[in-house]
């Protein structure tokens, strides 16, 4: 995060509006970060998780996942969608993956970056692994004001 600068003296009392200002840059370095877990041994399917509100205008910047236990044979694959359409609906190769034999991975190419207030977000697993399915996985898609 950004170092974020403040306009008012140590031991003293700040105006209203200094607050406000300080309170408002303070705000706008924090990045919304919408976050998803699916426990046990994984196993593939679509609206897998509760469903996510998008509680205003947002950008998607990068997704992130991580499993306690690494799939084996094959890499899992999520898939997350706005409304029911994958962010990923151009370019389905570019979907967030967790290599086989890693415990994390990370996206930042998507073909749809726009949250707009109110959309819906869901989360599907197209793959698992094969040999050995990963488990307990934690999603993050971090995303920045628009």
């Amino acid at each position: 995060m950004a170092a974020v600068t403040y306009s008012f003296s140590p031991n003293t009392k700040a105006q209203s509006g200094q607050v406000n200002s300080n309170f408002d840059q303070l705000a706008n370095e924090i990045l919304p970060t919408f976050v998803v877990t699916i426990t046990g041994t994984l196993t593939t399917g679509t609206n897998l998780t509760p469903i996510l509100i998008v509680p205003q205008d947002l950008v998607i910047l990068k997704a992130y996942a991580a499993v306690k236990t690494a799939p084996v044979g094959a890499n899992i694959i999520v898939d997350i969608n706005i409304g029911g359409t994958s962010i990923w609906n151009v370019t389905p190769a570019n979907r967030l993956n967790i290599e086989t034999g890693s415990d994390t991975g990370n996206q930042t190419t998507f073909d749809t970056t726009q949250l707009s207030d109110g959309d819906l977000l869901t989360f599907d697993l197209d793959q698992v692994g094969s040999s050995t399915s990963g488990a307990d996985i934690t999603i993050e898609l971090r995303c920045e004001w628009r």
